[in-house]
């Protein structure tokens, strides 16, 4: 068609209305500055890049085929940002205003979403949808470039007329919001109850401030209970126990940490362990506060002769007070208990996961003036050990709270876990690694880590301390070497210059041969100098290896920290330390080297079946799991850090 047509084309933005439901305003306020338009509407954030672009006015438009339409120069510009604290579902689309003639069958349009270039052309009788089903995680913004046009098939009905039309943002944060846990929870049972599947099993009056109504209790085997799995601020959790006030017991899956209890002291809240859990591992806890249930009850009476004996509720049960704590005896044979009652039953049970893991209940047992606890062993029996000399793991457990909601998408299995509303969302490509937290998963140089914490370079910037998931291998085959010749890292480094030695073979920053070495190029891009604390622990409080005073009370976050310290690329996890235990996801179970000395002679490492010992540097060779710090202005390219599989990418 040749003859031009005036034809006013405007898409109005002021009508921009937000459907969220009863308890969130529609229309907040509106205001112009810095040549932008924003609109901000309940928890969605609409900025329209330029003020000129607040609506399109294409004067003098005409007939035109679809290239031409495509080729034009203006366009709307808008952005859309979740500023609340919930994942946002949202729709964009084109409504129309025009009423007589009905434009929608000769309109068309493109849209380009983030710069990532425009789709194909659609028109608006058979798609309004600028963005269908769109997700934003929190702080999350997505950029629309959208094009409109009026089509060559256009007559003369279209002639002088207006085409006036509106872009609705219309977003629902309801789902995320208000769906509990616990409901979820509760149906799962019922879907996962099968005639060879028994998940879960009920007790009464389990708990001192119990009022009568039962308690459901996880038990079976993984292959049953596999369902229950939650992912917390950078960890996977499992879910041990309904509580009657419906809030809901956990348990890390992971070990964390491996430590000693305390000698002489089977006064559970007075003990290292006690400390750690509500000390340094809380401090990992992304917005606990509103999360967790705080000064729990954690029964830690002494044990009763048998795991299937349950611990009193009375005035003769020792409750302790706690954000986080462990499971006692009676909780842990829950876990198992629906297996049956052969013997060996327990070895079968979900929280069986190959390693020694401290429980909280104490025993009467004594054997040269120590004292004893309970603890997990690596073939999943609940025994006595030493509490002042045993180094064994510890697997951290809390209360959710009865109203926690989760976001939408995950199933409770182990790649699919439920999420928390109110946990930090995954990082954003683009974002500062930083600002993440404890737990979550980055790939660097080929290689899978966890993020143990933030610390500080020498000028005060924030950088990230890495420990790595799996040992360091040659192909398939796990390395084993000799510590170094001095039972001091940092000695160690400053003086051996033999492959043989870890300490050498990790720093090796040789130009002529560092692409031999483990100390990579690619992997030299990324990573900075940081700090590693190399005080002696022994079996004394877990503290000493940081801090300056010996067995001190303060926390290791403000502690006076102690001089026996290494500046350098690569060191070792250190005892107490987030990560430093054995972990479930890696490969093959070797025995490995920490950074720790346990004495002027000897240093630690983490036997095979998760328990701390210690060997003259020299004298045995094993595995490492590697730590790093990655420099400031390293950022997040992909993934989402739950897992190794969606491990964060990097780049600079």
């Amino acid at each position: 068609m040749n003859n031009k047509r005036n034809l006013l084309i405007m898409i109005i933005t002021l009508s921009l209305v937000l459907i969220l439901g009863s308890s969130y305003a529609y229309l907040m306020y509106t205001k112009e500055s810095n040549n932008s338009y924003v609109i901000n509407v309940g928890t969605l954030e609409v900025t329209f890049v330029d003020s000129k672009t607040q609506f399109l006015n294409l004067t003098n438009m005409y007939p035109m085929t679809d290239e031409e339409g495509m080729s034009l120069e203006q366009e709307l510009v808008f952005q859309v940002k979740n500023t609340g604290n919930l994942v946002a579902n949202y729709n964009v689309y084109i409504e129309e205003l025009s009423t007589d003639p009905e434009f929608k069958t000769v309109i068309k349009y493109i849209v380009n979403k983030d710069n990532k270039g425009y789709n194909e052309s659609k028109v608006l009788n058979e798609d309004k949808y600028i963005e269908n089903n769109g997700k934003l995680k929190v702080g999350e913004t997505s950029e629309y470039h959208v094009k409109v046009w009026l089509m060559e098939t256009a007559d003369n009905t279209y002639m002088n007329k207006e085409f006036k039309a509106k872009v609705i943002v219309e977003g629902n944060q309801n789902l995320d919001k208000e769906v509990p846990l616990l409901d979820t929870i509760k149906e799962a049972i019922q879907t996962h109850t099968t005639d060879t599947c028994n998940p879960t099993i009920t007790d009464n009056n389990d708990t001192i401030e119990d009022t009568g109504d039962d308690t459901i209790y996880f038990s079976g085997t993984n292959d049953c209970v596999n369902f229950n799995y939650v992912w917390y601020s950078g960890k996977l959790w499992r879910i041990t126990a309904i509580n009657p006030d419906g809030s809901m017991k956990l348990i890390t899956q992971d070990a964390i940490t491996t430590i000693v209890w305390n000698d002489d002291m089977t006064i559970y809240d007075n003990s290292w362990i006690y400390q750690w859990l509500n000390e340094d591992f809380k401090d990992t806890l992304y917005n606990y506060e509103k999360i967790i249930v705080q000064d729990a009850n954690w029964n830690a009476s002494m044990y009763q002769g048998s795991v299937s004996v349950k611990p009193p509720i009375d005035d003769n049960a020792i409750i302790v007070k706690g954000d986080v704590g462990l499971l006692n005896t009676y909780e842990y044979y829950q876990s198992y208990r629906n297996l049956g009652t052969d013997y060996n039953v327990y070895k079968n049970g979900y929280l069986n996961i190959g390693y020694y893991w401290w429980l909280i209940t104490p025993t009467s047992f004594n054997n040269d003036n120590h004292d004893f606890a309970m603890s997990v062993h690596s073939d999943g029996i609940a025994a006595s050990n030493s509490q002042g000399y045993d180094k064994y793991s510890v697997r951290p457990s809390i209360n959710l709270k009865a109203n926690i909601g989760i976001v939408s998408g995950g199933d409770g299995s182990e790649t699919n876990p439920y999420r928390i509303n109110g946990d930090k969302e995954p990082g954003n490509s683009g974002e500062f690694i930083n600002t993440r937290i404890s737990g979550e998963y980055v790939e660097v140089d080929n290689k899978k880590y966890r993020i143990v914490g933030i610390d500080k370079d020498d000028n005060g910037n924030n950088i990230t301390k890495l420990t790595s998931v799996d040992y360091v291998r040659d192909g398939d085959t796990v390395l084993t070497k000799n510590f170094g010749s001095n039972v001091s890292w940092k000695t160690s480094v400053e003086i051996d210059s033999d492959d043989n030695y870890w300490s050498y073979y990790l720093n090796n920053t040789n130009e002529e041969t560092i692409e031999k070495t483990w100390l990579t190029k690619d992997l030299m891009k990324y990573i900075t100098s940081g700090t590693y604390y190399l005080g002696t622990v022994g079996v004394a409080s877990y503290k000493n290896s940081i801090c300056s005073e010996s067995n001190t009370n303060d926390p290791t976050s403000s502690c006076e920290k102690t001089s026996s310290k290494w500046q350098g690329l690569v060191g070792l996890p250190r005892i107490g330390e987030m990560f430093s235990a054995q972990l479930k996801n890696s490969k093959t179970i070797e025995s490995y080297w920490i950074l720790t000395p346990s004495s002027i002679a000897m240093v630690d490492y983490i036997y095979t079946k998760g328990i701390s010992s210690n060997s003259l540097p020299k004298d045995n060779t094993f595995a490492v799991r590697p730590s790093i710090y990655l420099k400031p202005e390293v950022i997040i390219t992909g993934g989402d850090g739950m897992s190794l599989d969606t491990a964060y990418t990097i780049g600079l």
